[in-house]
């Protein structure tokens, strides 16, 4: 609403604004938007100013121009939310609205639970130009005020002001921030203009007709205050007499009856003649030492002081003010109690079911953003899911398995498989066989190494990790899907590993020694398939795997070993790079094969590794994402309703 006091438009209108924003205006206001601002849910101020204050840092422009330009954006926001229709019929002019503003925002707070409205009082210095009074228990806010004018004038009333901060002090009263404004207007002679309706009507009362007598004007305004510019009373309703029984008299100060609510100041004679056109909210006093005491903490009036010049006494024109029936009654009132011509009689009704339905779609609000965020949740538990899925199953048998399909057994005629093994793991379990958590340590920091290499989708998109068993890491390429290139793209993760192991100073600190990793490469034909139901596993089938593993073995210890096999598809297109360096290291005899199979040492001339570290940062965040979405769930299921 146009109230420049619910924490909750405001942030919602400033959510909107900045959702187009670049990312880094969000990140830098500490706010989150994924999940959307609940209309009804009320938020305090600080977000607000947290998202003005970045929009300026990122945007660099200055924090006024930003909340000048929020206030015609909340304009239109309210105008989007449906409240157009009540906006139009507020005034016919920019300075009329403003002086019936108060009275829409008493109305939203009794309707609106934790709305804090700020009070306008308008003071005419002549014809073309108009004193705003803005009152407020926040500060710094006069910018959103400037802008929201503005728009009203020129959206709703087709014409230009201009509105300028004329003065800003302290008020007397503590927490009330009174700031000034200066309105222009360009074209003040219109309708609507309450200054040059006046001498028209000034003759329409003239003459001596009917007067009423006290008993029937008390009858027929059951809530009213008379009173002087002593704030005497001199009079009051019967309704209001019943209500008080006995609190109030003729000849009571009224500040001993009643404090001041709006206008937020001091009730004073001077006060009152200047806030002639606005709504007064006055709240039973509980220092009276009456009986009634207790009804009167629940007592509140609402309505507008009239002056009556001729006998320079002061009317007060009121109606309880109750959000519900059971409030109207706690206040000791009565339906009956007010008359059929006031309109309160039937806004407290029609305040109860408006309750009901507020609190039903408060619930359904919180209910749908929580399902929004179980949306989100059940998303990335999915994604954290399929991560895990992928780690153990190829994506496409994968899908195929989540599909409820059969993945029936495949052969691929050519593909590479590589072995990884700690050459020296023996002489690690050997001095460590009395403390095995170095064991467990040492493979674990090695292995984490590889698997940031195998799932980097630069340098290894085509490469799959089958298993590690004990200390031997296998990988192949050129399945489950065909890809040319599969000796290539083992060779690189080869070298890729061979550097990380080197690398791994962590691990030499750990054990004392550094590590040494010897890798066996061959290429060939084999057979996959899925074996098992409970934990299925993706499973190589074939001689290639086992020369493959005999390489590793049989080769030279801490270098990267190959087959002739690779060593050929490495010598045409497309698996040739520039620079591979392959020398020849010896003929080996191995088990399964008649003649010695001739094995070639990789290595590398340009020196271009993969960023190891980076990689297993990744992956770690991976994982602590993985952690605080576990979290967050076990969090929303025990607050959720």
């Amino acid at each position: 609403m146009v109230s420049l006091s619910e924490g909750t438009p405001k942030v919602l209108a400033l959510g909107h604004l900045f959702s187009s924003l670049d990312p880094a205006c969000r990140a830098q206001a500490g706010v989150d938007l994924d999940g959307g601002f609940l209309i009804r849910q009320i938020y305090p101020d600080a977000v607000t100013v947290r998202l003005a204050v970045a929009a300026e840092a990122v945007l660099g422009v200055k924090l006024d121009a930003i909340l000048e330009l929020f206030g015609a954006f909340f304009f239109d926001f309210c105008v989007e939310s449906g409240y157009e229709p009540i906006l139009r019929v507020l005034g016919s002019s920019p300075i009329a609205f403003l002086e019936n503003l108060d009275a829409l925002h008493d109305h939203l707070g009794s309707i609106y639970p934790g709305m804090r409205a700020p009070s306008f009082r308008c003071e005419r210095r002549d014809p073309k130009s108009t004193i705003l009074h803005y009152y407020s228990e926040r500060t710094g806010f006069e910018p959103i005020v400037i802008g929201i004018v503005k728009a009203v004038a020129r959206k709703i009333h087709r014409r230009e002001i201009s509105i300028q901060l004329h003065v800003r002090k302290n008020s007397a009263v503590p927490g009330c921030d009174h700031s000034q404004f200066i309105i222009e207007e360009a074209d003040p002679d219109t309708p609507g203009s309450t200054h040059n309706l006046l001498p028209q009507v000034a003759g329409t009362f003239e003459g001596h007709g009917p007067k009423l007598s006290p008993e029937t004007f008390a009858t027929l305004f059951p809530f009213h205050i008379l009173f002087d510019s002593m704030l005497l009373v001199r009079g009051f309703g019967m309704s209001l007499a019943k209500v008080l029984q006995g609190a109030i008299s003729t000849g009571s100060h009224l500040r001993n009856v009643f404090k001041l609510v709006r206008p937020r100041a001091e009730l004073n004679f001077d006060l009152i003649m200047s806030h002639l056109m606005t709504v007064f909210v006055m709240e039973a006093s509980t220092s009276s030492s009456s009986q009634a005491t207790a009804k009167l903490s629940r007592l509140k009036l609402k309505g507008q002081i009239i002056h009556l010049s001729s006998s320079n006494l002061l009317l007060f024109i009121c109606s309880p003010v109750a959000s519900s029936l059971q409030q109207l009654s706690l206040s000791g009132v009565s339906l009956s109690d007010i008359p059929l011509h006031d309109a309160a009689h039937d806004l407290v009704v029609l305040a109860e079911q408006f309750a009901a339905d507020y609190a039903q779609a408060r619930e359904l609000e919180i209910l749908t953003d929580q399902l929004r965020q179980t949306f989100r949740d059940l998303e990335a538990e999915k994604a954290r899911t399929d991560r895990l899925l992928y780690s153990v199953l190829p994506a496409s048998v994968a899908n195929e398995l989540r599909l409820g399909r059969p993945v029936l057994p495949m052969k691929h005629d050519s593909v590479t498989v590589m072995f990884c093994g700690v050459s020296n793991f023996a002489e690690i379990c050997e001095r460590f066989a009395d403390k095995p958590i170095k064991m467990v340590e040492t493979l674990n920091g090695l292995f984490s190494r590889f698997d940031a290499l195998t799932t980097d989708p630069k340098r290894s998109s085509h490469v799959y990790k089958v298993e590690s068993i004990g200390e031997k890491y296998l990988v192949a390429s050129g399945l489950p899907e065909r890809e040319a290139s599969h000796a290539r793209w083992i060779a690189q993760l080869s070298l890729d590993m061979m550097t990380a192991a080197r690398l791994s100073n962590d691990i030499t600190d750990l054990i004392g020694f550094p590590i040494t990793v010897t890798i066996g490469v061959h290429s060939g034909e084999l057979v996959t398939g899925v074996i098992g139901h409970t934990t299925p596993r993706y499973c190589l089938f074939g001689n290639t795997v086992n020369l493959a593993s005999r390489t590793e073995s049989f080769g030279r210890k801490g270098c990267i070993n190959i087959t002739d096999f690779t060593y050929e598809l490495l010598q045409v297109e497309p698996n040739t790079d520039e620079s591979f360096q392959l020398e020849l290291y010896a003929d080996v005899f191995m088990k399964g094969r008649s003649e010695p199979m001739r094995l070639y040492n990789l290595s590398n001339t340009d020196g271009k590794v993969a960023d190891v570290e980076r990689l297993i940062s990744q992956r770690r965040f991976l994982a602590i994402e993985d952690i605080m979405c576990c979290c967050r769930k076990a969090l929303v299921n025990q607050v959720s309703p």
